[in-house]
């Protein structure tokens, strides 16, 4: 691919995530749950890989989609969910739409993908007809109206921004990945994970209650 990579690190099969702060790193993708479970404990950025590979469509943007709740937000909302029933989950976020959730493990990740895209626009800017911008971020949530309100409203608060949104009220997110077709997906469910990785590269994010964590 003609990648200028200078730095390499070897461990024995030693997992290497106790370096991300030194090292700079915004994420640790691993296929060993363990190693994937101790990094999200330790407060850093991480996800267990299922599923197969992309298939290379010849183009040159990046797509990446996140789920919501439990991802790029912190679980406080999912754990009402759980807890309770829909409806006293609906009553709390149209009472707090307001107000951002507290931020999940990915929103800094989130994060250096709009610093890039805010680089594309400038470039954009300097040539209209010439430059295209090649990342693009969406947000596919189970979350539907009202609940949607705060889910945006937390990301402009965070300062951040995505491309599309998708609020499917519960239903399978793996068709409309199917379409949107993003290089990666990452979700806090491993049941979404499990049905969205038969066509989409798919990452677990194995943080909150309801996982364990």
């Amino acid at each position: 691919h003609g990648l200028d990579i200078t730095r390499a690190i070897f461990m024995q099969g030693r997992s290497p995530y106790r370096f991300m702060e030194p090292l700079r790193m915004s994420l640790f993708l691993s296929a060993n749950e363990a190693d994937v479970r101790e990094a999200i404990r330790m407060g850093f950025a991480a996800g267990r890989v299922v599923g197969r590979a992309a298939d290379d469509d010849g183009g040159t943007d990046l797509r990446i989609a996140f789920d919501f709740d439990g991802v790029l937000a912190d679980d406080s909302s999912e754990r009402i969910y759980q807890e309770g029933t829909l409806e006293a989950y609906q009553e709390n976020e149209s009472a707090l739409a307001d107000v951002p959730l507290p931020k999940g493990p990915l929103a800094a990740f989130l994060e250096k993908f709009n610093h890039i895209q805010r680089i594309e626009d400038a470039n954009r800017n300097a040539d209209p007809d010439g430059y295209e911008r090649r990342v693009r971020v969406a947000v596919v949530t189970a979350r539907s109206a009202p609940a949607h309100e705060r889910a945006i409203n937390s990301i402009r608060g965070w300062g951040l921004r995505v491309n599309d949104a998708f609020f499917l009220g519960g239903i399978d997110k793996g068709p409309i990945l199917g379409v949107l077709q993003p290089h990666i997906f990452f979700d806090d469910q491993r049941r979404h994970v499990d049905t969205a990785s038969r066509s989409t590269p798919s990452v677990h994010i194995p943080f909150g209650e309801l996982n364990g964590a």
